[in-house]
């Protein structure tokens, strides 16, 4: 899409009126592939923000079904949908609400195999949306971007306790390069509970999922400038820490990408 339409202009006025965004930022949202991974209570809300801020390719995977137990944080879904797939309903309410977009969906676990098919069907690399609920898949997610050179914004969230952060691993951003998700947890880090566990409240999700589309639309539109920031955030006192991320050099995904000059000198310094 080189040029916006008279109905693009009323539809996204607002977002234009922002001067680092503009005509062209807005362009560069229709015309950014996005993959979502993991259409559960960050899913939901991920999604729902990107197809109203006008992505208009968006690939939807989870293979889970919808349960009652599901209801209070994911808000795509209704009683009438319990035991369906999860993508299958998100794309059809999705689409309802912004029939000018084009969501596929895989009702699959994600598999290394499904990365190297998703990098061929889009002539323009896609951000990638972590918002699963498991730390296998996390790894897996994370190594596949890595290899494959795509931007990961990754959300997360048990109780009250959520992180988010974003890294920029096609190096266009020099600075940006702090590690992986597996230097924060490497291969061997103990399984870390998640909401199925340990419960959570389906507002604090939001959060931290409307924070994962601002940074993605934001990094789309080349106003960013956290990559490689660990974001943790504490619902039961709505407070927020940030911490650089470094990276490890003996990471067994990362390790053959070289500290950036800044990372070395933290590092001495720490």
């Amino acid at each position: 899409m080189n040029s916006l339409s008279g109905q693009d202009y009323i539809q996204y006025s607002r977002t234009m009126l922002l001067s680092d965004i503009g005509e062209a930022g807005q362009l560069a949202i229709m015309n950014s592939p996005v993959v979502i991974i993991g259409v559960g209570g960050l899913g939901n809300v991920v999604a729902h923000y990107l197809a109203a801020a006008g992505v208009q390719q968006i690939l939807l995977i989870d293979h889970d079904v919808v349960e009652l137990s599901n209801l209070p944080r994911q808000l795509l879904f209704r009683v009438s949908d319990i035991g369906k797939a999860k993508v299958n309903i998100a794309k059809s309410a999705l689409s309802d609400a912004y029939p000018q977009i084009n969501i596929d969906v895989l009702a699959q676990p994600i598999t290394s195999a499904h990365f190297k098919q998703l990098v061929k069907r889009f002539t323009v690399k896609p951000v990638v949306f972590d918002c699963t609920d498991n730390v296998s898949a996390r790894q897996l997610i994370n190594q596949q971007c890595v290899q494959h050179q795509l931007t990961l914004v990754s959300g997360a969230i048990s109780a009250y306790q959520g992180q988010l952060f974003c890294i920029d691993f096609s190096h266009s951003h020099s600075h940006s390069y702090s590690g992986c998700y597996c230097c924060l947890y490497p291969l061997d880090t103990p399984i870390m509970q998640n909401c199925t566990q340990t419960g959570v409240l389906g507002p604090a999700v939001g959060i931290i999922a409307s924070m994962q589309a601002l940074v993605g639309l934001q990094h789309i539109c080349n106003t960013f400038t956290q990559y490689g920031v660990l974001h943790r955030f504490n619902g039961k006192d709505l407070r927020w820490q940030h911490a650089q991320m470094s990276q490890d050099p003996q990471c067994e995904v990362c390790h053959q990408y070289p500290l950036t000059d800044h990372q070395e000198r933290s590092n001495v310094t720490n």
